[in-house]
């Protein structure tokens, strides 16, 4: 009986696992999941729990439960995402560790990150490093930046970071010669193959996932444009699938002769952050 509403009632009797149905119901009753906790047997009403029914079909349906709610967490911060960004995972939190760890040995003139979609790595890199540095992000969609826009505005680093549309460095390529630049990377760089065999991945932009045949397409672009850049000196993080570790190295050693690499393994044990420093 509708009538016979309760919070722990709809939790219990969901399909899904019990954390993901209290992180809904929570949402749809703009509460936390402690309020659920204190208050089990809270009445729902007959609209909340119809919702709370559609919204557990798209997640039985491999939707992101981050799609969902309409926001994810990345490093302690919390992140705007929907459809036209890519939710950020906790593997590429690596990134913001070895960029802040870096910049204590040599300090850059820039930060670039290069395919920004929901700007997670560049604001979460403007929050935590205070010397004065540029921030700069490219992103080619357009509805990307605008999240990307938000997200920087809700963290109060808009003042300091400038985004630009476009493919890669193409509409900051100008702006780089002579530089010390340090460039994070997570761009697509999942094969079709691999993405056909993920359904928890279906709903995410494609354009955010597909790196072509071998999944390195537009790392193969983006050294390719660094490689006419004159820079003072380079640090570029690339984020990886861990099956790409020796392509990878062999592509950056044809463009970036004599540079040093490495490759630094996520909290999984997996290949998975190239670092090359020219």
């Amino acid at each position: 009986m509708l009538s016979d509403l309760n919070s722990n009632r709809i939790i219990t009797e969901s399909s899904l696992p019990r954390l993901e149905s209290e992180l809904l119901l929570a949402f749809l009753l703009h509460k936390n999941r402690e309020f659920l906790l204190t208050y089990p047997e809270k009445k729902i009403s007959s609209t909340i729990y119809k919702k709370f029914k559609q919204l557990e079909e798209k997640r039985l349906n491999h939707w992101p439960i981050a799609y969902l709610l309409g926001h994810k967490e990345f490093y302690g911060l919390d992140f705007i995402v929907n459809q036209q960004v890519l939710t950020p995972r906790p593997e590429t939190e690596l990134i913001i560790d070895q960029v802040l760890e870096l910049i204590t040995i040599k300090k850059p003139d820039i930060i670039i990150d290069v395919g920004t979609g929901s700007g997670a790595i560049i604001i979460t890199l403007a929050q935590k490093i205070k010397p004065r540095i540029s921030f700069l992000a490219t992103d080619i969609s357009t509805s990307a930046l605008k999240i990307a826009n938000q997200n920087a505005r809700h963290h109060r680093v808009d003042k300091k970071i400038k985004f630009y549309q476009g493919n890669l460095l193409t509409p900051i390529i100008d702006k780089l010669s002579g530089r010390d630049l340090l460039i994070t990377a997570n761009l697509p760089y999942l094969t079709p193959k691999q993405i056909k065999n993920s359904p928890s991945i279906q709903w995410e932009p494609l354009l955010a996932l597909n790196g072509g045949p071998n999944g390195l397409r537009y790392y193969y672009e983006l050294f390719q444009q660094l490689n006419k850049v004159s820079y003072q000196s380079l640090t570029l993080l690339c984020e990886i699938d861990s099956t790409q570790k020796l392509e990878i190295k062999k592509l950056a050693q044809k463009y970036f002769s004599g540079c040093f690499l490495e490759i630094k393994k996520d909290l999984a044990g997996k290949d998975r952050l190239l670092i090359l420093k020219n």
